[in-house]
């Protein structure tokens, strides 16, 4: 987390995995990155299933989300249907098209590395759980990186699902940009 040779340094998670961004359309932003970028392909899933906190309260964060490569990271294009508390969108809804919603990070302990963020000045915003059980959180980071840090561990499972991401992006020729699946 902290760099002890340089103490200015934030201690921020260094395995950067993922950079997010929130659009209107999925599919249209699937097409439009791939034309203009290369990343891809997408494997997009709708409405993916998870239970959110805000607060330590119930919260809703009803999204669609599509998973591509884009160079050495996973770009990840996210639609959102329904944030709620306002207070919780506040923070990962923008209107200004083009701007990073999130950076994901692997870490190898959560709540450790979510206390430090918490501890210099990053709050947390929402805590989900997946349908799969995997364990995230989302600090407000904005002020510091300009946009939202997403934790979690990179679980075997999980780095199967970028490994899997990343193979489809080897030697891909650009078509069938946009692969529906299901499941989280």
């Amino acid at each position: 987390m902290s760099n002890a040779s340089n103490p200015q340094q934030a201690a921020l998670p260094s395995q950067l995995v993922q950079i997010a961004y929130r659009v209107d359309d999925l599919e249209t932003a699937c097409r439009q990155w791939a034309e203009r970028v290369g990343a891809g392909p997408f494997l997009c899933r709708p409405h993916l299933e998870v239970e959110a906190t805000h607060n330590g309260e119930p919260a809703i964060y009803d999204h669609s989300a599509a998973f591509g490569q884009w160079g050495p990271v996973m770009l990840e294009l996210i639609q959102l249907h329904e944030c709620e508390p306002a207070s919780m969108r506040d923070v990962l809804e923008h209107d200004l098209p083009g701007q990073v919603n999130h950076f994901a990070c692997f870490v190898d302990d959560l709540e450790a590395a979510s206390a430090a963020l918490v501890e210099q000045g990053m709050p947390l915003t929402m805590s989900l759980t997946s349908s799969s059980g995997m364990e995230v959180r989302f600090h407000d980071a904005r002020h510091v990186v300009g946009g939202v840090l997403e934790l979690y561990v990179g679980s075997e499972h999980l780095r199967g699902f970028y490994d899997k991401v990343t193979a489809l992006a080897d030697g891909w020729d650009g078509s069938d940009v946009v692969r529906w699946v299901n499941g989280s």
